[in-house]
C-alpha cells in the first residue's frame, strides 16, 4: 500500500491547458471568408452565359446579344439589326427568373427610310407547361393590370 501511495504521489499531474479544453468544447471559426460554393457556381455559370453571348454576338456580326446576371437571376437578351436609314429591326428584352417562371420586358425598334419607331410592348411572363404529355411553354399576358 505504501508503495502504491508513493508512486501515485510522485506520478507527474495531468496539467489541463486551458486552450485545449476550450478548443475541444467550441469548435474554431472556419478559416475562410471565400464565396460559398453555391455562389462560386452561379458566379462560373453566369462567366459562361457571358462568354457564350460575347461569342454569339460576334459570330453574328452584331445580330444577337446575350448578357447573363446570374446572381440577380436577370438576362439582357437583343436579337436583330439593320441600318436605321434603310431597314433596321430590333427586339430588345430584359428578362428576370423567378422560380421557374420569367417575367420579360420587351421592346421593338423599327427604322424604315430615316423613319423609326419606338415600341414598348406589354410585359408578359412564361412558364413552363404540360399538355397531355407534351412539354411547351405557356405565355401569360396580362389584359388587365389593377395594383393597390
Amino acid at each position: 500500500m505504501a508503495v502504491l501511495a508513493v508512486l501515485l504521489g510522485s506520478a507527474p499531474r495531468a496539467s489541463a491547458d486551458p486552450a485545449v479544453l476550450l478548443a475541444s468544447r467550441w469548435p474554431a471559426v472556419p478559416e475562410g471568408h471565400g464565396l460559398s460554393l453555391e455562389d462560386q457556381i452561379t458566379d462560373r455559370l453566369t462567366q459562361l452565359g457571358n462568354e457564350l453571348g460575347r461569342h454569339l454576338d460576334l459570330l453574328s456580326h452584331d445580330m444577337f446579344q446575350l448578357e447573363v446576371d446570374g446572381r440577380h437571376r436577370h438576362a439582357h437578351v437583343r436579337i436583330g439589326g439593320g441600318d436605321g436609314e434603310l431597314l433596321a429591326l430590333r427586339v430588345d428584352g430584359d428578362i428576370q427568373f423567378e422560380d421557374i417562371n420569367a417575367h420579360v420586358h420587351a421592346r421593338l425598334d423599327l427604322a424604315l427610310h430615316g423613319h423609326a419607331v419606338h415600341l414598348e410592348l406589354p410585359a408578359f411572363e412564361m412558364a413552363p407547361a404540360e399538355y397531355r404529355g407534351d412539354r411547351g411553354v405557356e405565355v401569360r399576358l396580362p389584359l388587365f393590370l389593377r395594383k393597390f
